[in-house]
């Protein structure tokens, strides 16, 4: 199921980041998460790059659809919210504060057909791209409460960073 991470070291990923490239394989391949939710998460980070030839070409690569699909879900609500809180929080008003936000954000109603645990672990990923200090907060205590270890949070914030890391340098075709 992985073998899109040995197609996208090879063909996109340049020798002068040969630690990306080991590190790509390191938290996919190797990863603590079932594979299904490690490419997920992966899929999440790809597109909170903004790199959309990247999440374009993993997301055809994943044939778990209801991940896939999950995971942009999460990632297109990330776009959004790690822009509003943020903006809230350095706005520094008390009456913008007490006002709710006012934007749709109903997939989380449902988790876009994945489990709680799941959505949330998507969302967590795009968020630490995102660099949302609130957002993340959020999602890593709400996994923390439906039972992830700091280890298996530790790993999604592994796999956020490489992907990242991707996204800058990385020309998929």
């Amino acid at each position: 199921m992985t073998a899109w991470v040995d197609a996208l070291k090879e063909s996109s990923i340049p020798d002068y980041a040969k630690d990306t490239k080991l590190n790509l394989d390191a938290v996919i391949k190797r990863s603590t998460l079932p594979v299904e939710e490690a490419e997920a998460v992966a899929l999440a980070a790809a597109f909170a790059t903004g790199n959309s030839k990247l999440w374009t070409w993993i997301d055809s690569q994943i044939t778990n659809r209801t991940e896939a699909i999950a995971a942009l879900t999460a990632g297109a609500l990330m776009a959004q919210n790690n822009v509003w809180y943020p903006f809230v929080e350095m706005a520094d008003d008390e009456n913008l504060k007490g006002l709710p936000a006012g934007l749709r954000m109903t997939a989380y109603a449902n988790h876009a057909g994945v489990s709680k645990k799941k959505f949330e672990m998507y969302a967590l990923c795009a968020s630490i791209v995102g660099k949302c200090n609130f957002c993340v907060k959020s999602h890593y205590d709400l996994l923390k409460k439906e039972g992830m270890t700091v280890a298996e949070l530790q790993h999604v914030g592994k796999i956020a960073a490489v992907i990242n890391a991707v996204g800058k340098i990385a020309s998929v075709y």
